[in-house]
């Protein structure tokens, strides 16, 4: 993988050194940044460190295809406790069989002076897995390395943090998206076409999928209700059947949230797709409020995933539009 293809992770690879790496990494940033592209790539060059430089192409080769004995990679969208140490009762896993992470990290090298464990989405685990996981922080072994990829900072027991150290990948700037954007050229399509923390993978991948158009649409269809177009009724089920979870929902409504609010604190005329908002007048405060509530909501669903959406939009954008009036 060619790091120079994504330069905000080039910098922070750049800024490696192996004589002084910690035993344990955590890199954080938001979804679809490129983590788990930066912690592969620092996963060969620890492993590659010591080696024949002959062998380095095999050893990538080996990283790459998962088959290389001393490099140890969970990427599950969910990471469970016997993910982390393997219990007997524990089901046979089709990808790892009876493997664990605290066996593999206990056992000396095979053909690298070193041994990476790389955990994605090092934020799903539970607290029985993380408990799990703190005696291999607290004791590691010489030649062991820890790498982890998260998306929500301090999303993992405090005691974990202390032992490691974080790497956080920002988002870059809209004009460096577009940059880059028109590097692979897409140069018809703009970082402001997007929700401002959508990461340059994630807005690539929209685009390959054909849908780029999902957050334009959002847009649309607020507008339409808050300008009484739509019922509220058309907009939650019409908002409903939008292909998203909930979490992106809720991401949606505190972007134009946050548009509206910081306009009106910068004392700036909204433009663009947000240009007809500037008829509507609001109170501040509520506003934020507001947005302290939907981080509430979505803190709440990380804890309890039941949560009725119908329900749960129907209260929060009618205090929505009740904040709201039309000049």
């Amino acid at each position: 993988m060619n790091l120079e293809a994504y330069p905000w992770l080039l910098k922070h690879f750049n800024n490696i050194n192996l004589s002084n790496l910690p035993h344990a990494l955590i890199i954080n940033g938001p979804e679809g940044i490129g983590k788990s592209i930066l912690a592969k790539e620092i996963s060969k060059l620890i492993l590659i460190s010591g080696s024949d430089i002959k062998k380095s192409d095999h050893i990538t080769s080996l990283i790459n295809s998962n088959s290389h004995p001393d490099f140890y990679n969970i990427d599950k969208d969910k990471i469970k406790v016997g993910d982390i140490s393997r219990r007997e009762k524990d089901k046979w896993d089709p990808d790892k069989g009876k493997r664990d992470a605290v066996n593999f990290l206990n056992f000396t090298p095979s053909i690298s002076k070193n041994k990476v464990l790389l955990i994605n989405n090092a934020d799903t685990m539970n607290n029985n897995a993380q408990n799990a996981f703190l005696k291999s922080l607290e004791e590691p072994a010489s030649f062991s390395y820890i790498l982890m990829t998260t998306s929500r900072s301090y999303s993992l027991k405090s005691t974990i943090y202390s032992r490691c150290q974080t790497i956080n990948i920002k988002n870059p700037t809209s004009y460096e998206i577009d940059s880059w954007l028109e590097s692979k050229g897409l140069s018809d399509f703009k970082a402001l076409d997007f929700p401002s923390y959508y990461s340059p993978l994630k807005i690539l991948k929209l685009i390959e999928d054909n849908n780029e158009q999902v957050y334009k649409e959002f847009i649309s269809l607020f507008e339409a209700y808050m300008l009484n177009k739509i019922t509220q009724g058309e907009f939650i089920k019409s908002f409903g059947d939008f292909d998203i979870d909930l979490i992106e929902k809720l991401n949606f409504t505190v972007e134009i949230l946050k548009i509206l609010l910081s306009s009106r604190l910068q004392g700036a005329a909204l433009s663009g797709a947000y240009k007809k908002f500037n008829d509507l007048k609001f109170s501040n405060l509520k506003i934020s409020n507001i947005i302290n509530d939907i981080n509430e909501m979505r803190y709440s669903f990380f804890k309890v995933t039941s949560i009725n959406e119908s329900h749960m939009f129907n209260y929060l954008f009618g205090e929505i539009k009740s904040s709201f009036k039309q000049q």
